[in-house]
């Protein structure tokens, strides 16, 4: 007996949910090799990360007739001289203002709550502030924040674990990805079947340009946003423009959700100041943010990046429920890649399919 459509679609959905429960129900078996991966993730996403990143210096200095090897050790020097050089310029300035930071923050919390009780205490147009009941609001969320971090402090083993980690298998693979370089995608397509050969190079060609195009353009849009932020916080005389220009610059390499959250933590020390210097403040990262978005970026990305914001919020929301910060990190470029993927087999299907066309 034939089965409609209908039904068919509701056994599948049947058997997802069943499959669902049995994999919920095991849980102590995977869980152990889910941890493992999310140990391991890091240190590879680490590792892809700068591969992008120098890959275009190394190219070079291949060029100029020097070996991959030679070129690769000369870039970790290089790097190791700039890290040097940092350290010994912005060091001082950002070690400074974090220590004021944290030895003013219950200062700064009690400003910021006298600022917000003056506040209420005012009357704009009729509109009566102490009827949102911000103090509370505010206390409410400092407490989550606060517990947050706590939550991470108690786990300082395993992040002085991971940072070990990193550390010591960072620089062995990104020396043989700089140094292997692209073989990796020649031995992938090398053992795709024969009559799937050509779309396999395409895949991994375009993946390979979205993702270089991705990294570098990423880290050219935060170093932008965090130069601009600087400048217009030293313009208002903001404390700790540094420390929290930096900040800027490091939460935009989550889109969209990471301009908030670097955004939060500038205009509640302004704040403290006054209500006016948190206004110039804000305006100061929107103008920035504009600046980025519509100066940098397209110049950058170009269309590589052409996602819609609402998707890339879902994406970015579904990654950190899942892999937490590092979700988060990698979840537009491995959205991008399912895309490419999705798309050629698409191609590759609607070119089957037409009379005149090959497989």
């Amino acid at each position: 007996m034939k089965i409609g459509k209908f039904y068919q679609a509701c056994i599948s959905i049947i058997l997802v949910l069943v499959i669902l429960y049995l994999l919920s129900r095991l849980e102590f078996l995977y869980r152990p090799i889910l941890l493992a991966f999310n140990m391991l993730l890091l240190p590879f996403v680490v590792s892809f990360f700068f591969y992008y990143l120098f890959r275009p210096l190394v190219t070079q200095l291949h060029k100029w007739n020097m070996p991959k090897w030679l070129a690769v050790l000369v870039l970790f020097v290089v790097m190791a001289a700039v890290v040097a050089m940092l350290v010994v310029l912005v060091w001082p300035t950002l070690q400074s203002q974090t220590e004021g930071f944290v030895e003013n923050l219950p200062a700064l919390a009690k400003e910021v709550q006298e600022q917000i009780n003056y506040l209420q205490s005012q009357n704009f147009g009729g509109f009566n502030l102490a009827e949102l009941d911000l103090s509370n609001k505010l206390t409410g969320y400092l407490e989550q924040g606060i517990n947050y971090l706590s939550t991470y402090v108690q786990n300082a083993v395993s992040i002085v674990a991971t940072i070990a980690l990193v550390v010591g298998t960072v620089p062995v693979l990104l020396y043989y990805m700089l140094k292997e370089d692209r073989k990796g995608y020649t031995s992938f397509v090398r053992f795709s079947p024969a009559k799937y050969r050509a779309d396999a190079i395409e895949i991994f060609g375009s993946v390979d340009k979205m993702l270089s195009e991705f990294v570098i353009g990423r880290v050219v849009c935060c170093l932008a946003l965090g130069a601009f932020a600087y400048i217009g916080f030293l313009i208002v005389d903001l404390p700790y423009s540094l420390l929290l220009a930096l900040f800027v610059g490091a939460m935009n390499m989550i889109p969209y959700i990471g301009s908030i959250i670097g955004s939060i933590p500038c205009i509640l020390i302004a704040f403290t100041d006054s209500f006016t210097t948190a206004v110039w403040v804000l305006v100061i990262i929107l103008v920035a943010q504009q600046l980025e978005g519509n100066l940098i970026s397209p110049f950058v990305y170009g269309r590589t990046m052409d996602i819609h914001p609402l998707t890339t919020i879902i994406v970015v929301l579904i990654a950190g429920a899942v892999s937490g910060i590092v979700g988060v990190m990698i979840s537009i470029p491995v959205y991008m890649i399912f895309k490419i993927v999705i798309l050629q087999i698409a191609e590759h299907f609607e070119r089957k399919s037409q009379p005149d066309g090959t497989s």
